[in-house]
This record gives structure tokens, C-alpha cells and sequence, in this order.
């Protein structure tokens, strides 16, 4: 099942071995955080578990798992004193199982963007395992959580703990995603809202029927379709307006409060995972365990202004044709990145003025600093804040970024700018009553005629794509899981990101295209070469790779070789991280 993704662990793994032993290397002591870390997890190989470090926020994971791991390995006992090097092995274990779980779950992910189960055999057909393998190396190398594959922190293993839950979710084994996910609060508070919110909302649009009234349709429409025949409104991305997130919304309310009934049998995990988490929180006097004092909840929606720039740095390269689009002539853009659909333009105005002026509102009432991001010159984020507060007017400037960087990063999950996509047949559906069930299996009719939902079509006659649930979705889980905490970092954007990333979608070839995939040689070098790198793969892999792996450099360099002094701590080298 995984000997295709050998390659992408092998790549992986070395990677990941090579920067453990330069850290070990250059930095053999604990780093920042890690002293607290490692602290903690001596106590618990000493089986001192009612013991608890007062700076630690996180539940004990980590060190649950370093317990079982150094067990495992005989390398510690009941001691003193562990060897911080055995501490940080088990993130370099944790890179080694990653990209197997990102392998399944990648694999389901594109298997429902163009309509097939995953184990059809036309998939790699039209998106081959290279490419896959190819999407998986990437992801694996994403900077932020490379980084930490050579440190003793927490962010790896609460990765693999959401990576576990997503996996059994599609597997459909409600008793194993229930234990991950209660695993995987155990890393990181946060994980509730993908593993409980997230699916549990996956899983009810995946239980509902999808359809949609014929013609124009307005919000009245959704709204009266919606609750006579219990269909939601979810068109494509590719296909999708603005107003056609809220008409989803507003659609996906109505059918769940008159489904609520059929549909609670089917969330009783998502609940149990929540009982779970409030137990916790009740136990605890709130959600985070130790310091807090400087760990206080609040709203700060100015968290979901930042992920954008955030998301458009990392992958620019994926991005980057849609940017094309919207603002270089069709004359100039190279033939493969031409695009006559509207949906890659810009927003139109009377979207984007009043989008930006509630940029402007969070960005003048809800920006909040905290006391340790301009105190801590060892952070990236430091750098950016000071530059954002050089001058009053600059925050407000950055607002046309955030909205351009947003309108990409949604834009994207709809698929290539150089795609266009057939009309979509739920077009054409009405919404009238159907059998309730997988929306594989159901059916719409009117009168006498019965047509099935797009996700019934065969290749090639069926529509690929992802739809508005899919954004509306993860925006909500994005912005339950970094609107509550004060604190900006590039950590609590990793599964935001990781998310987002397995849900960017490759090229849908044309016939000839998938049948060059499918070609083992493609004549002279020159061109093979180009057939490499462009024409059998999506170049913006290659793009995406060269990236990470320069980002990766720079990061890691400079951590290992540039360090500094502090005046007051003279003799002790400080070190810039993420």
C-alpha cells in the first residue's frame, strides 16, 4: 500500500537525521523552550507524574510518548538525567512515520476532488504517484514544521496525532478516530477544533444531499430549497461567488436544525471527543495547563488577517498563476496559464470594499500585541511586528495584502486558473426529495426523472473539483483554533496551513495530458527534460521544493551560525527560530 512512498520517506528521514545531528552538533544543550520541555520529561521517566513544570501549557504527549519511545529503546530507565539528544530522536521518529500518514490522507483528499473512490485505479492515471509522492515530500518539508524535526517540542507529534484522527476518519473507523483524537488533545489544546469540529462538520455535509433549484438563484431560493427537500447548497469553488458562501451557510443551517435528528447518530464521536476536551477544561480551571498569567484567552480575529501573508509566503509557487491571472494581460501570460474564466479575476468592488473595511475595523480595534512578541528578538515574528508598527499607517497599508493573499489561498482550493471547468450538472438538479444517505448512493427527482448527484458521474463525464463546504470549513476550524490566542506564531499555523495544503488540488489533465503521464519515455533529452519538469508534473512542485528546501537552509543557517548576545546575558549565544 505505501511502496510508493518510499521515496518521499526516504528523502525525509535523511533530512531529517542530517539536521538532528547538525543541531546536536552546534546546540547540545536545551534551547528556549526545550529547557522546559526536557525538565518535564525527566520527571516522567522518573514515573514522577504528579509533577508539573509551572511554564508548560501543553498537555504531557511529548513526554508520554518520549516515556514509551526511550522505553522502547532501552536508552533510559528510572534516572537522574536524560541525555537531551534522546529527547529530541523522538520528532525525528515522529518525521520518519509522517509522510505515511500524509500519504493516505493526501490520497483520499484527491480521489474525492476528482469524484473516485481512492482505490480506483484510474487515479494515477490522471494524477500520477509521482506527483503524489512529489506533494508529499513537499509538505513534509514545510519550514515550520521542519524546523522542529531536530528540536524536543510538541508541534510533530500534534501534526501526526490530527494526521492519525484524519486517517481513521476516512477509513470510517469511528472507535479508532475517537481514541486519536482524544490523543491528540493531549499535544495540543487547539487539536479539538479539527478533530471534532472540523470533521464533525465534514461529516454532516457529507451526510446531507447536495442540490440546487434551476435558474437564477437567490438566497430565497436556497433557503426555501433547503428546508422543503433537504438539499444543501454547495456548488464548486471554481463555480462560486462570493454571496454562494453565505447562501451555503445559510443552506447548511437550514437542513441540520430539520435533519438534526438523522443526523445525531452519526456525530456521536465528534461529541464524545468534545465531552472529552470539557472534561479537561473543567478539571483543569480552563485550557491551558501552566503560565496562565501570559496565556490568557481573548478574541483577537486579527489571527485570521495574518494566516493569508502567512499562507502566500510558504506557497507562493502554488499560488503564483492565480496572481498572474488577475493582473498581467492574457497576451503575456505563457498559453498553459490562460484562463477565460472570471472566477481567477479579482473580487469585484462591491465584494471587496466591504470586505476590506472589516479588515480595517479588526485591524484598528482588535490588533493586539502581546507583551512578549516585541520583547523576544529571537523570533521571526518580531521583525515583522516591528515593521508593521514602524509607522501608525503601515498596519492599515498591509490590509490590501491580507485581502489579496486571502482571495488567492480560497481561490486556489477551486483548482489551476488554466482549467476550465465544464458546468457543473447540479445545475440542472433540482432540489426535491431524495433517499437519505452517502450522496454516492442517493438520488434527486422530480416528477418522473431521476438524475444523480455529480459525485455518481464516472471519468470522464464527471465534475472534479472541491466545493464552497470545503473553505467554509476549514475557515471556521481555522479561526476557532487562532482567533483565542494573543500570541502570533508560525507554529499555531501549521495545521491551518497543513489543511489548506492537502486540499490544494493538481492540474485535471485533457486526455492527451493524461496519456502523456502514462508515457515512460517522451524522445530526445530536451525533451524528457521538459516532460520532468512541466509537461507529465506539476511544475509548481518543483517550484514548491526548490523553496522549502532554500527556506530550510536559510532558517536552519542562520539558527546554527548566526547567533547573538544579549548585554545583560553575556556568554550565552541566543539563536533566531520560527
Amino acid at each position: 500500500m505505501f511502496e510508493s512512498t518510499y521515496t518521499a520517506w526516504a528523502i525525509v528521514a535523511g533530512l531529517a537525521v542530517v539536521w538532528h545531528y547538525h543541531i546536536e552538533s552546534v546546540v547540545p544543550r536545551p534551547y528556549l523552550d526545550e529547557f522546559f520541555h526536557v525538565q518535564q520529561a525527566e520527571l516522567y521517566l522518573q514515573g514522577r507524574f504528579s509533577e508539573w513544570h509551572p511554564k508548560i501549557t501543553t498537555p504531557p504527549g511529548l513526554y508520554l510518548v518520549s516515556l514509551i519511545y526511550l522505553g522502547f529503546l532501552s536508552v533510559s530507565r528510572i534516572i537522574d538525567k536524560v541525555h537531551v539528544a534522546d529527547l529530541r530522536r523522538t520528532n525525528v521518529a515522529a518525521a520518519g512515520l509522517l509522510p505515511f500518514h500524509v500519504w493516505f490522507v493526501l490520497h483520499e483528499i484527491v480521489a474525492r476532488y476528482y469524484g473516485f473512490q481512492a482505490e480506483d485505479d484510474i487515479l494515477p492515471s490522471i494524477w500520477s504517484m509521482i506527483e503524489l509522492n512529489h506533494a508529499i515530500l513537499n509538505i513534509c518539508l514545510f519550514p515550520p514544521l521542519f524546523f522542529f524535526y531536530g528540536l524536543y517540542y510538541t508541534d510533530v507529534w500534534s501534526v501526526l496525532a490530527v494526521l492519525t484522527t484524519f486517517q481513521f476518519y476516512y477509513r470510517k473507523w469511528n472507535k479508532p478516530m475517537v481514541a486519536a483524537g482524544v490523543a491528540s488533545l493531549l499535544f495540543r489544546q487547539t487539536n479539538i477544533f479539527w478533530v471534532a469540529i472540523y470533521l464533525g462538520a465534514s461529516e454532516v455535509v457529507r451526510r446531507l444531499k447536495r442540490g440546487r433549484p434551476e435558474g437564477v438563484v437567490t438566497v430565497l431560493d436556497v433557503m426555501e430549497g433547503s428546508w422543503q427537500h433537504s438539499c444543501v447548497y454547495n456548488p464548486l469553488i471554481s463555480q462560486a461567488h462570493f454571496e454562494d458562501y453565505i447562501k451555503f451557510g445559510l443552506s447548511l443551517l437550514s437542513v441540520s436544525v430539520k435533519e438534526i435528528y438523522q443526523l445525531f447518530p452519526h456525530l456521536k464521536p465528534y461529541f464524545g471527543i468534545l465531552a472529552a476536551f470539557g472534561f479537561f477544561v473543567v478539571w483543569n480551571g480552563g485550557v491551558v495547563l501552566g503560565d496562565k498569567e501570559n496565556h490568557v484567552a481573548s478574541i483577537h480575529l486579527a489571527q485570521m488577517l495574518y494566516i493569508w501573508p502567512y499562507i502566500m509566503f510558504f506557497s507562493f509557487p502554488l499560488l503564483y498563476p492565480y496572481i498572474l491571472q488577475a493582473f498581467v494581460p492574457q497576451k503575456y501570460i505563457p498559453p498553459p496559464l490562460r484562463s477565460g474564466s472570471t472566477r481567477h479575476q479579482l473580487p469585484r468592488p462591491i465584494v471587496a470594499i466591504p470586505v476590506m473595511a472589516v479588515m480595517l475595523l479588526i485591524v484598528h480595534f482588535n490588533t493586539i500585541v502581546h507583551p512578549f512578541t516585541l520583547a523576544d528578538n529571537r523570533h521571526y515574528t518580531f521583525y515583522v511586528f516591528r515593521l508593521l508598527f514602524r509607522h501608525p499607517s503601515i498596519k492599515y497599508l498591509a490590509v490590501p495584502i491580507y485581502f489579496l493573499c486571502a482571495w488567492a489561498a480560497v481561490t486556489g482550493l477551486g483548482g489551476l486558473p488554466n482549467v476550465q471547468p465544464p458546468t457543473d450538472p447540479q445545475a440542472n438538479v433540482p432540489q426535491s426529495g431524495a433517499h437519505r444517505g452517502n450522496p454516492r448512493q442517493s438520488e434527486v427527482r422530480r416528477g418522473d426523472r431521476v438524475r444523480l448527484p455529480p459525485a455518481s458521474y464516472s471519468h470522464p463525464h464527471m465534475q472534479p473539483g472541491h466545493r464552497v463546504s470545503t473553505a467554509v470549513i476549514w475557515l471556521i476550524a481555522t479561526a476557532l483554533s487562532v482567533v483565542t490566542a494573543p500570541l502570533v506564531e508560525p507554529r499555531y499555523f501549521i495545521i491551518p496551513w497543513l489543511v489548506w495544503r492537502l486540499h490544494m488540488p493538481s492540474p485535471w489533465p485533457t486526455g492527451e495530458e493524461a496519456a502523456l503521464k502514462r508515457k515512460k519515455r517522451a524522445g530526445t533529452l530536451g525533451a524528457r527534460m521538459k516532460a520532468v519538469f512541466y509537461g507529465k508534473h506539476d511544475h509548481r512542485l518543483w517550484l514548491e521544493t526548490a523553496w522549502f528546501l532554500f527556506v530550510n537552509w536559510a532558517v536552519g543557517y542562520v539558527f546554527l551560525h548566526r547567533g547573538f548576545e544579549w548585554p545583560q546575558e553575556k556568554g550565552k549565544v541566543q539563536r533566531f527560530m520560527w
